[in-house]
């Protein structure tokens, strides 16, 4: 009987995986990623963003003998401003475990202050020149992730702020490795999504642009040329791509990083970290509360989760491997023939999980709303749950009466009493950011992510134990419980401690309810029974026994 083809290359993709494993297993003299970095200089732009603050902590604590790192502080040229946001960074629990480890590495950070779209990114000559002295490897996380930013403003960080990274990058006498952080949406029209450069076919100069031109003429052009992608967002990010890549990557070593949606950290600076309300930690965050009451998702859809410590791994080790292995374009892409010359030296990973190990978004909601009871937040708006469903004409109807009936039963209340009612627009706002995941909850996108997979293979020993980047042994039960936890420890700013008396304040929350259920469908069978038997509405509601969806032992948390 013969193998499905499925089989045959998975078969083959396990007999290369084993061949790059012994072949790295014979390299013995390789350097590993802390010994790369040794003595070096690093650059980060969005060093106080979600994912930079992670890979800033992660290259302090885990590479010791790491020379300095060079932050961009974007936005804060005016002294308030930059003290006030070095100031949230260096106060920021994620340096919390480095702070115990080792306190002396704090040292090594060096902020500037500029501003990623501006000429030279808008640096003080004396650190301009520093910086293209010194820098051996640059990583830029800065981008603008909101989808519903005007396209201006989406083109100007995107693209724009690609074009100045990489200007500043040809001066750097010592650049060994450029790491771009893109999404593995970037090219989210294609039915496949490759680990291939799709160069846009919109000239560079037009990109470099963007920022003379009007409003309307952006937005005609994004509608042009954005084909089926949901929104300008991705649109922006594979523009950036299209320009690092033909304008620079003959120049400079680039390699580029596509990760998917990028989720609470699985171990490091601690289970469940977060900061921040991005994706499906606003989801989460909402739930805890009590305020979401309806998702719409697909059914089967995966869930292209990947935790924010392997997101900086792979970063990290990205550099690494562009430096141990002259060509990783040759490991990356074996069929040259059938690559692009201008971009054929472009290593491009997607960082994504991997096929077999995925997590589709009723799995997510199935494990996470039993965790939503049992770390519920303080300041609770009702019960944690809700519905989840394919059909939008029933959560429209959710919206509705579990969303905006109570919100402006709310606002009524507040009005007459304080003169403020804020409640509808509050769900408003929700439901916009809400539309936005929609797109990652009701459509299946594919991936492959071979070169991730090389990647790994190539990782000595002591790298994969301590930069981790394999997706695939993961357990989704207990990240789940920490990113539910963590959600509450570190966004909502919830200690432990509090949880008993969150508990309490749920179980009396649930009771409430419980009782106005059973007075308002008693009050209901009282009124129809005094309509049809008036004489029998008193015995009626003597001998009423109580339905079992109302029974107070579904309350016991």
């Amino acid at each position: 009987m013969s193998a499905s083809v499925n089989e045959i290359e998975i078969w083959q993709e396990w007999v290369t995986f084993l061949l790059l494993r012994n072949k790295m297993s014979e390299k013995t003299d390789l350097k590993n990623i802390p010994q790369v970095y040794a003595g070096k200089t690093v650059f980060i732009t969005g060093g106080n963003g979600f994912l930079g603050k992670v890979l800033l902590e992660k290259l302090l604590r885990s590479c010791p003998d790491i020379k300095e790192v060079i932050v961009l502080l974007n936005g804060a040229s005016q002294k308030e401003i930059f003290e006030k946001k070095r100031d949230q960074l260096m106060q920021s629990s994620v340096f919390d475990r480095l702070k115990q480890e080792a306190p002396r590495a704090l040292v090594k950070i060096i902020f500037v202050a500029g501003d990623v779209t501006a000429e030279n990114l808008g640096l003080e000559k004396k650190m301009l020149e520093f910086i293209q002295e010194e820098v051996s490897f640059v990583f830029h996380c800065a981008a603008n992730v909101r989808f519903e930013e005007p396209p201006r403003t989406l083109m100007k960080i995107n693209v724009l702020g690609v074009y100045r990274v990489a200007q500043v990058c040809l001066k750097m006498t010592k650049l060994q490795a450029l790491v771009h952080v893109s999404t593995a949406y970037s090219f989210c029209h294609k039915p496949l999504i490759t680990e291939d450069m799709y160069c846009e076919k919109i000239p560079i100069h037009i990109m470099l642009d963007f920022d003379a031109m009007s409003d309307e003429r952006i937005e005609h052009i994004c509608d042009s040329y954005r084909k089926s992608r949901p929104s300008n967002y991705q649109y922006s990010k594979a523009l950036g791509e299209t320009l690092l890549v033909q304008g620079f990557s003959n120049r400079i070593p680039v390699i580029i990083v596509r990760p998917g949606i990028i989720t609470a950290a699985a171990k490091e600076p601690f289970p469940g970290w977060i900061d921040n309300y991005n994706g499906p930690n606003g989801f989460i965050a909402l739930s805890c509360k009590g305020v979401l009451k309806s998702l719409l998702v697909k059914r089967g859809v995966c869930a292209d989760w990947v935790p924010v410590d392997l997101v900086a791994n792979t970063l990290i080790a990205a550099a690494h491997f562009l430096i141990v292995n002259k060509n990783p374009a040759k490991l990356f892409y074996k069929d040259m023939r059938k690559l692009n010359p201008t971009h054929c030296d472009v290593p491009i990973i997607n960082c994504v999980c991997p096929d077999n190990h995925q997590l589709s978004w009723n799995e997510v909601t199935k494990i996470c709303m039993p965790l939503l009871l049992k770390y519920p937040s303080e300041r609770l708006f009702s019960p944690p749950g809700g519905i989840v469903t394919s059909n939008e004409i029933i959560h429209g109807l959710c919206k509705l009466f579990l969303h905006y009936l109570p919100a402006s039963t709310i606002d009524a209340f507040t009005l007459l009493t304080i003169g403020r009612a804020k409640m509808v627009n509050t769900y408003k706002r929700i439901h916009g950011v809400m539309n936005h995941l929609q797109l990652y909850t009701t459509r299946q996108f594919f991936f492959t992510s071979k070169n991730l997979s090389t990647m790994i293979a190539y990782q000595l020993p002591e790298d994969a134990e301590t930069f981790p980047i394999d997706q695939s042994k993961f357990k989704w039960s207990e990240y789940l419980e920490n990113y539910v936890h963590g959600v509450r420890l570190y966004f909502l700013k919830e200690d432990d401690d509090t949880l008993s008396s969150a508990r309490k304040r749920l179980f009396r929350l649930q009771a409430s309810i419980m009782c106005g259920k059973i007075l308002c469908v008693g009050l209901l069978l009282f009124l129809m029974m005094r309509k049809f038997k008036p004489n029998t509405g008193i015995r009626l509601l003597t001998d009423l026994k109580i339905p079992n969806f109302l029974s107070f032992e579904k309350l016991r948390i």
